[in-house]
């Protein structure tokens, strides 16, 4: 059996591998084909008897660590044919990512997975992790000074990008977008495959005052939940948060929008609660653990926030060298400090960059 990156001729193969998994080509080529740093060389692949059976993605990432850009190499598409399995192939070609990435100068690690004690014996480790529960929405006491706009890329990436960088470019473990990352990230909306009566489209809102982006939220359908994977604000404009807020959880009620609305909001069904959703009516899950000020604001609105843990994120150092010369620590403080940040509750890695 031979593992080794994919050549450019087999990502098509690739693909049709990946398509055995979900039943979803086209959420893979998503990646593949609008990701600007996706690159053959990351895309490894075992091949037997002329055939692929088994793949793994090394995602090109870097995030913010102690105000440094730090290169990360995310792990996903983690995918072998059902007669391969439990015949190393996986084991095998996750040798090879971490060959891979310590060559390519990654020099830490994400992935997401269920099974731990797989990955846990290649160096992963899991860091527990705060979802926020949200509800009440629908009955939060907000601000009548916003508008809600849709988001249009042409017209409105530059401001928003501006309040990321500005809003979540000061939280640590945070991913580093520019404008070419923001193009790609946009494309991989939703960041899931196709289920069953939900889809991969994200709503994108905005809330405006006197034509002026005060706040954003993404929103989607995540393992049928109603997520918020991303938002950003304006200093101060809290409440302009928390009226974004008000109308989703109207949106997953189906009920009218008590707010003023701009442009297309047809998207907004997506978010009615349907039969055999995962969570009951009106629950939305977000991120707001690094924020108290934001959950207070929502606690005074009628919303207090809980918390879900979970555990299925996990870290691994690729390079204490290199990471400890990038925080100016010795190789083994450098590697303390990150997971002391990795799992600290003032941190964040948005669900809206996932892979």
């Amino acid at each position: 059996m031979e593992f080794r990156p994919a050549h450019r001729d087999e990502r098509e193969e690739v693909l049709d591998l990946l398509a055995l998994w979900y039943d979803d080509r086209d959420f893979f080529a998503l990646y593949n084909r609008n990701d600007r740093k996706f690159r053959d060389a990351l895309c490894l692949v075992a091949r037997d008897r002329g055939k692929l059976v088994g793949t793994v993605q090394i995602f090109d990432r870097a995030i913010n660590l102690d105000g440094k850009r730090t290169p990360m190499g995310g792990i996903g598409s983690v995918f072998t044919r059902e007669d391969y399995r439990h015949k190393r192939v996986a084991s095998s070609l996750m040798q090879l990512a971490i060959d891979t990435m310590a060559r390519e100068g990654f020099e830490v690690s994400l992935l997401f997975a269920e099974r731990l004690s797989f990955y846990n014996q290649f160096g992963w480790r899991e860091i527990a992790r705060k979802f926020s529960v949200l509800t009440n929405l629908s009955g939060l006491k907000t601000s009548s000074a916003f508008e809600i706009d849709t988001f249009v890329p042409e017209r409105d990436l530059d401001a928003v990008s501006e309040l990321h960088r500005v809003y979540t470019g000061r939280l640590n473990v945070a991913a580093v977008r520019d404008g070419a990352d923001w193009i790609g990230n946009l494309a991989f909306a939703g960041n899931q495959p196709n289920r069953p009566g939900e889809g991969s489209a994200e709503y994108f809102i905005l809330a405006r005052t006197d034509d002026d982006i005060v706040a954003y939220a993404r929103v989607t359908r995540f393992h049928g939940v109603t997520m918020v994977m991303e938002y950003g604000y304006r200093d101060g404009r809290e409440d302009a948060v928390v009226t974004l807020l008000h109308h989703l959880g109207e949106a997953c009620e189906g009920a009218p929008c008590s707010h003023r609305l701009r442009g297309d909001h047809r998207r907004a069904a997506m978010l009615e609660e349907k039969d055999g959703a995962a969570a009951p009516p009106g629950v939305i899950i977000t991120h707001t653990a690094h924020d108290k000020r934001l959950e207070g604001r929502l606690a005074m609105a009628g919303a207090p926030v809980s918390y879900h843990q979970d555990n299925n994120y996990m870290w691994r150092i690729i390079s204490p060298e290199r990471l400890g010369r990038r925080l100016g620590l010795p190789p083994d403080r450098a590697c303390r400090r990150a997971f002391d940040l990795f799992a600290d509750d003032r941190s964040l890695f948005w669900t809206a960059d996932r892979f």
